[in-house]
């Protein structure tokens, strides 16, 4: 990754990224990433991990396995939803990110389900709940970043 990588990133607003997954070696462009000084990158191997961060570190998105040692990722969503989407909208917890003169357009959610293998069920559970997508490995930091994308509901068409 280069610099025009990194800034590409920062334009996407990601700045510190989580990853909740047991199996942490799945995510070697993230860790260039970090070393390189590019993103922050923090791992969390099991839910009750990922809790106790949530409470006290707002980053910009949350990779979150289906599966985990201790719990679903789907049961850790529950969890960690009121800690990590509130953070965008309540102005105690980070400030919004959305303003009056730009209604409509703001930052998607930054939690992600990933799964190894694909499963329907799965995805319609992952979409139902809120989040920002439902996503199969192998994950890059290009998906993250094009999933991040200040979104424009202005431009959305209702046939």
């Amino acid at each position: 990754m280069n610099s025009q990588s990194a800034h590409t990133l920062r334009s996407a607003g990601i700045h510190e990224i989580v990853i909740v997954d047991a199996t942490c070696d799945r995510y070697g462009d993230f860790v260039q990433a970090a070393q390189a000084g590019e993103v922050g990158v923090h791992f969390c191997v099991d839910g009750r991990s990922a809790v106790r961060l949530s409470r006290r570190f707002r980053a910009d998105a949350w990779l979150v396995a289906s599966e985990l040692p201790d719990m679903s990722g789907f049961d850790l969503l529950d969890m960690l939803s009121p800690h990590v989407l509130q953070g965008g909208v309540d102005p105690l917890l980070q400030g919004s990110r959305i303003s009056l003169d730009h209604v409509g357009h703001g930052m998607r959610s930054g939690i992600f389900i990933v799964s190894d293998t694909y499963s329907m069920d799965e995805e319609q559970r992952a979409l139902a709940s809120g989040v920002a997508g439902y996503l199969i490995r192998p994950i890059t930091l290009d998906i993250i970043r094009a999933a991040r994308l200040p979104a424009d509901v202005s431009t959305v068409t209702v046939s």
